[in-house]
């Protein structure tokens, strides 16, 4: 119902013109005086270097306590103290309230006063509002209404100075709130002393118009407005009121056993539009507000508003739309051993309380103590940190004489530790802010991980060279050199590509500035550490972790130190293993050729031997590793010589360098077609080496050396590919034939020309070589000689017969046949070995009838037989033949006879001047579907040309 307040235009009228004369800047002067001269005032140090009793160390709190911020990691706050207020604000004038909106910061005093200024704390407006202490304040971002113990209520405008209004509700209010649209309603909402939940708005006479939306037996001692929910305490408990439904949609209980509900005010935060947090006393609870199609109390009990607030409806226009209801879900409630003077949200599901503990009787005297700032485990209400607040001037002040705000800002949030003489700016510490706290506690690992997104490469590099420093000091050169490795790397991709020697100091390589400086200073820094651990023996360390791209051009010396350490000193297997995996460019390659050559003339070693001379190879000096591979007896040593195109600079040394690919027993001990096959590879560079080293040339060397076995394969191979070569060896292949393989001696005789046939003749009789002598003979015609060989040498029939007959001349087969008339194997051969191509020469019967009587010859009667036999079946064969051929013959001229008699039908146009040559043409006469005539009308003989052509046109037309 309706309650208007009496003198409501006076209290307006009185602090209307107290707010006129305090705002004014001609009237700064009279609010000094009445707030404290400035000479009274004390100023307030922000400065945390001057400020150590902000908070209490926190080795001196409990070491048992998991809570308690460790000494070896970052704070979670950083403090400072408010010391932007007024003057004499929290010295002379206690705060009593204060207010953190996103825009608007309100401070108000025990005296009445209102301070209002911006989150920098810029001022906006400072106002006398009351005479007593203000209990309650609130703003909409525009206007500031404030309640006080006095029992009035001011709503001002931080824009217009004029729009000030005050009223008057008899008894103190304890809580109050602006309608977020106060601009347009007008209308505000408070409680206190009385009991009542009061809305109340100016109508258009500028009168105050009150409507009980909550009556109760007891004070209301706090209460906050979000959207359309109103949430207020009182003895009974928590209260949650739908202004648009206009009803309690749920009741929370105090806790049995619950101080008194104005003992200790409840601390009320909003961390979300539909999420609040209420602390009172020592309960936590929190608290979802959810939208709903139906009103639902969860067992809550509705409150007692009066029957006329029930019935009361807003305006016509809400039967135009639904506004569902809200629901009240309670998600945690937490009980503490410790009260609770303030709350706020935290980060990742925590919150952050301030604590109050009630003094303690020492020696009948009360201590106070400071509140402790905690972070609680929203979910299962553990602490996770707590710190002691160090305020000042706490004697005499209860829980309800501190606060806790909070603001949202650019930087994140602030928290604002209020007391009523005392006040502290904690503030979340930043990444930055344990950036230098790493820093300054010289905690440089820490520090480089923390650092990735907050610091240049260069800087963060610097921050990881001081960790290796601390490293160094500590003797732990391991996890130095590791470490080094990690900050100092450069990814190849970094590099330039093009020119792996080009100089990173003349800005040429790197396309990005900023990539340039950070690998120069990786550079820079590399020469300094490696200089370190060489100079400090920590070479081992070293040699894992310096970067091998040629392309950051790291002194020569640095690895020059690495290599000679290792060769002399250690280890010379890791010496193999790092001049195998670095570029010769890294080091100097002269002085460490020098070293390895010097070692091997104090001590020979194969290893080194052989890593010397593939070094010579990676650096193009293969000459220079010849030596060497010949001292290791290197049996491919040949074809190196060939892939490196020297075989004609070691011509004298090959037959040296050939024999090592073989052996020492193998030569004397090893048939020649297995030496062929062992030196095949070796034979095959060498042709394919003629142009560097002429065949003349390789052979006579080759028989100088005795290893004229060579020249055997090399000219037989070279034959393959260029026949033209080997024509003026001939006759020395000859002798190599003869010498090493004869079984290839006599098809080389029948297939070439060029060799000298008298010394072939001679070479062949020397040694006794009889079938190739005999085709020599028979080559340069000494017919008889080729056949005394066969027959006398030889023995054999069969060759004889094949002479002669690859000789086809009389002269051969009287010879033959003079001679084997006293050798009965002969005979025999001669006699089935008879066919037509020895029919023009002898004739078997006429051998029978000369042979001896008194000659034996095994097996003749067989032979007789045979070629009687033979003589028949050839008989028959031709005689089958011939009437094969006398059929195919006939065939053939019938089919003759039938194309001859055959006539031709032929266009009277095109053969015209045939016509008119000759007299008579007979023409085959055809019936219209194309079938012959009958042999009696077959043909017609015309003489007369013009009778000839009209019988063809016919023709044609029946055609």
């Amino acid at each position: 119902m309706s309650d208007s307040a009496g003198g409501t235009d006076d209290a307006e009228s009185t602090v209307k013109a107290e707010s006129d004369s305090l705002h004014t800047q001609d009237d700064q002067n009279s609010f000094k005086d009445e707030i404290g001269s400035e000479k009274d005032h004390q100023p307030q140090n922000n400065d945390l270097n001057e400020s150590q009793n902000i908070t209490q160390d926190s080795e001196n709190t409990d070491s048992d306590s998991s809570s308690v911020a460790s000494a070896d990691s970052p704070p979670v706050f950083l403090y400072s103290r408010l010391n932007s207020l007024p003057r004499n604000f929290l010295d002379r004038e206690p705060v009593s309230c204060s207010l953190f909106h996103e825009s608007l910061f309100v401070f108000a005093t025990h005296s009445g006063l209102v301070h209002v200024c911006k989150p920098d704390f810029t001022m906006v407006r400072t106002y006398k509002a009351h005479s007593a202490s203000v209990l309650a304040l609130d703003t909409d971002g525009t206007h500031v209404i404030s309640a006080s113990m006095d029992g009035s209520v001011v709503v001002t405008s931080t824009v217009d100075s004029n729009e000030t209004f005050g009223f008057d509700f008899k008894r103190p209010v304890h809580a109050v709130a602006i309608d977020r649209k106060y601009s347009v309603t007008k209308s505000f909402y408070s409680g206190g002393m009385s009991g009542k939940v009061i809305h109340s708005s100016r109508n258009w006479l500028g009168k105050r118009s009150d409507t009980i939306l909550y009556s109760g037996d007891s004070p209301i001692v706090a209460f906050k407005k979000v959207g359309e929910i109103i949430v207020w305490m009182n003895d009974m408990g928590i209260s949650f009121f739908d202004t648009y439904h206009r009803n309690i949609i749920k009741t929370i209980y105090r806790p049995d056993g619950a101080p008194r509900g104005d003992l200790y005010w409840p601390r009320i935060h909003f961390p979300e539009t539909d999420r609040i947090l209420i602390a009172w006393a020592y309960h936590v609870w929190s608290i979802k507000i959810q939208s709903g199609s139906t009103s639902s109390n969860n067992g809550a009990s509705t409150g007692a508003a009066s029957s006329s607030a029930q019935n009361r409806i807003m305006s016509s226009a809400m039967s135009f739309r639904s506004v569902p209801e809200k629901h009240i879900n309670v998600e945690h409630v937490h009980q503490f051993d410790f009260l609770v003077a303030g709350i706020s949200s935290f980060k990742d599901d925590k919150l952050l309380v301030l604590s109050y503990e009630p003094p303690i009787s020492v020696e009948d005297k009360l201590e106070f103590q400071d509140p402790d700032l905690k972070i609680v485990d929203l979910a299962n209400g553990e602490i996770d940190f707590e710190e002691e607040i160090g305020l000042r001037y706490i004697k005499n002040l209860g829980l309800n004489d501190y606060s806790l705000g909070t603001h949202i800002g650019n930087t994140g949030a602030t928290y604002y530790i209020m007391s009523a003489k005392d006040a502290v700016i904690a503030k979340e510490v930043q990444l930055n802010d344990r950036l230098e706290w790493y820093i300054s506690r010289e905690d440089y690992l820490e520090a480089w991980k923390l650092s990735q997104h907050l610091l240049t490469p260069i800087k963060r590099l610097n921050l990881g060279t001081s960790y290796v420093d601390t490293l160094i000091k500590r003797n732990d050169w391991k996890e130095a050199a590791n470490f080094l490795s990690t900050i100092l790397h450069v990814d190849e991709s970094q590099m330039p590509a093009i020119d792996t020697k080009s100089t990173l100091r003349t800005d040429q390589s790197v396309a990005s500035k900023g990539d340039d400086e950070l690998i120069k200073e990786i550079i820079r820094q590399w020469e300094i550490w490696a200089t370190i651990f060489l100079k400090s023996g920590h070479v081992e360390e070293l040699t894992s972790i310096i970067p091998t791209l040629p392309q950051l051009n790291l002194p020569q010396t640095l690895f020059d130190e690495i290599l000679e350490y290792w060769l002399k000193n250690k280890s010379q297997t890791v010496f193999y293993n790092i001049i195998s995996k670095w570029d010769i460019s890294l080091f100097t390659f002269e002085a460490i050729t020098s070293t390895m050559e010097s070692s091997l003339e104090a001590e020979d070693d194969d290893k080194l031997r052989r890593c010397l001379a593939d070094l010579y190879v990676r650096a193009a000096q293969p000459q220079k590793a010849v030596p060497h591979l010949a001292h290791l007896r290197d049996r491919n040593l040949v074809r190196f010589l060939h892939d490196h195109h020297l075989i004609a600079s070691f011509v004298d040394s090959l037959p040296y360098y050939i024999s090592l690919s073989l052996k020492d027993d193998e030569i004397e001990n090893t048939p020649i077609s297995d030496l062929e096959v062992e030196l095949q590879d070796t034979i095959d560079i060498l042709v394919e080496s003629r142009h560097e080293l002429p065949p003349q040339v390789l052979t006579e060397m080759m028989t100088k050396h005795h290893l004229d076995f060579i020249n055997l394969f090399y000219l037989e191979r070279l034959e393959v590919v260029d026949d033209y070569l080997t024509v003026p060896f001939q006759n020395d292949r000859l002798q190599l034939f003869a010498q090493y393989d004869r079984k290839k001696l006599l098809p080389f005789l029948t297939k070439h020309s060029s060799y000298d046939i008298q010394k072939a003749i001679q070479l062949c009789e020397d040694n006794d070589f009889v079938e190739e002598s005999v085709y020599l003979w028979g080559k340069v015609g000494e017919t008889k000689k080729a056949l005394m060989l066969i027959i006398n040498k030889l023995d054999d029939p069969e060759k004889a017969i094949n002479f002669a007959k690859h000789q086809n001349d009389k002269e051969a087969w009287d010879i033959l046949l003079e001679y084997s008339m006293e050798k009965p194997a002969f005979i025999k051969a001669l006699i089935e070995h008879a066919d037509e191509q020895s029919y023009m020469f002898y004739d078997p019967i006429l051998i029978l009838e000369k042979m001896p009587r008194d000659v034996e010859i095994e097996g003749l009667k067989e032979s007789v037989t045979k070629i009687s036999y033979n003589n028949d079946l050839n008989v028959i064969l031709n005689q089958l033949i011939l009437r094969i051929i006398y059929n195919k013959s006939e065939d053939v001229s019938k089919q003759l006879r039938t194309l001859k008699l055959k006539g031709i039908q032929v266009d009277v146009d095109e053969y015209t001047e045939l016509f008119q040559r000759f007299e008579t043409i007979l023409v085959e006469s055809m019936e219209p579907k194309g079938q012959l005539k009958t042999a009696e009308e077959e043909t017609s003989v015309y003489s007369d040309l013009a009778n000839k052509i009209r019988h063809l046109e016919s023709l044609r037309a029946k055609t």
